[in-house]
């Protein structure tokens, strides 16, 4: 992997992590404003303790998803697999180093870190199918 590759992973990685908390961001915005209003801040604070961690498992483990396929298939000579990796890897260490690594080893943090790490590869592994089908049916 190229020097800039590992700058375009830890792009990706920061780039990640802002959409995450917008998704998060955005749905407490809606819980708050349309599903359950008129309550005191306290109360929405306390939800979004509970709610935010979620986004983050199902949002962001659909974004690693559509990252790990969106590009494998823009740049088919980088290696997608370790850039895959490479991306994630900066993502946990960013997260975890925003709130200080606390909770870095807990079981959820780990879990959520082990499903995007999949969901990355996943789309990796889609993309370059993708990659191949098309050059296949280019040949024939």
């Amino acid at each position: 992997m190229k020097p800039i590759d590992l700058a375009k992973a830890i792009g990706v990685a920061i780039a990640l992590l802002a959409i995450n908390v917008l998704v998060a961001i955005l749905v407490m915005l809606v819980y708050v404003f349309f599903i359950n209003s008129g309550h005191p801040n306290e109360f929405y604070e306390a939800a979004a303790l509970r709610i935010s961690p979620w986004c983050s498992h199902i949002a962001g483990t659909a974004l690693f998803l559509g990252a790990g396929y969106l590009f494998t298939r823009r740049l088919h000579g980088r290696n997608g697999f370790l850039f895959a990796v490479t991306f994630t890897v900066w993502y946990a260490i960013i997260d975890a180093a925003t709130v200080g690594f606390l909770g870095a080893m807990e079981i959820e943090f780990l879990l959520s870190m082990t499903a995007k790490l999949v969901a990355a590869l996943l789309g990796v592994f889609c993309a370059r199918r993708t990659i191949v089908n098309a050059e296949l049916k280019s040949v024939n």
